[in-house]
């Protein structure tokens, strides 16, 4: 049902084939469905990639591709800044310190008003668990006490043109010329298919290496010329990677005997460890 070929509509490379003059889908010639005839058509299809849209946008997969319809939801996956960054400091049965990861869960049912939740993730413990909110809040301070006093800032690396912009145009071109060939009918379709097939494929590989190049010069500069504000204008992916380059690990104490599941939140019952070795500024 997602395949538009039962209305009319053809894909390449994920996109839709669109006439370059007005941005409308190019309607093929075999028999399809009709709107206005079978009540089903484009229409129909707009609100079923709208569904395909939202259900990989919740499981972290992205959007349906470049030719979501509009009105598609497009909501961000949960992301959770220190999962697999925290460890689990429960003793285990041979008195071993477990040091599994602790991942971010969402909070769900009667569980949901306390919020999401880190817990170790090895079945075979998964005696560690905190609300997410509290040791965000406390470890991104530690943090960027720790960037403020040790990472001297600086002019960013120099700006480094990625080599293949020329070639990526050069085939973005030749595919519009091909593609307004079609629509004004001085070619046939199935003259120029293999073409555009390859065509397409050479634009999304070269798309996809200078992507790889911006994201490799971001992180790059991530730290140069650091200052604390630049921390609310990362994405969470920025965030990731910054919490990465300074810190190891963060050991996740379990609540001591006789402590409720529901008492404040202790950050003594966190234990960093940064990266050089060095102590965290206002260790608790």
């Amino acid at each position: 049902m997602a395949n538009p070929a039962w209305w009319g509509g053809r894909i390449l490379g994920g996109v839709l084939v669109r006439d370059p003059r007005t941005g409308e889908p190019v309607i093929g010639e075999w028999d399809h469905a009709d709107e206005a005839r079978d009540g089903v058509g484009r229409g129909t299809w707009n609100g079923i990639m709208d569904g395909v849209g939202a259900g990989r946008a919740r499981r972290g997969l992205g959007g349906a591709g470049a030719d979501t319809p509009p009105g598609a939801v497009a909501a961000p996956p949960r992301a959770y800044l220190f999962s697999g960054v925290l460890r689990c400091g429960r003793l285990n049965d041979w008195g071993e310190v477990c040091r599994s990861k602790l991942c971010g869960n969402r909070a769900t049912g009667r569980n949901a008003k306390y919020g999401d939740y880190y817990r170790c993730g090895d079945p075979n413990c998964r005696g560690v668990g905190r609300r997410v909110a509290p040791v965000d809040a406390f470890l991104a301070g530690l943090l960027l006490d720790r960037l403020d006093e040790h990472v001297a800032g600086g002019p960013p690396a120099s700006e480094v043109v990625w080599r293949g912009e020329g070639r990526l145009s050069e085939l973005r071109r030749a595919k519009r010329e091909v593609e307004g060939s079609i629509v004004a009918g001085e070619v046939d379709w199935a003259e120029v298919r293999d073409l555009l097939v390859r065509l397409g494929r050479g634009i999304e590989s070269l798309e996809s290496e200078r992507r790889e190049h911006l994201e490799a010069r971001a992180e790059e500069n991530l730290l140069r010329g650091w200052r604390r504000e630049k921390w609310d204008r990362l994405t969470v992916r920025e965030k990731r990677e910054v919490i990465r380059r300074v810190l190891v690990s963060v050991l996740v104490l379990p609540v001591p005997p006789g402590v409720s599941d529901r008492a404040p939140f202790d950050p003594e019952l966190l234990s960093p460890e940064w990266r050089g070795g060095t102590p965290p500024p206002h260790a608790p």
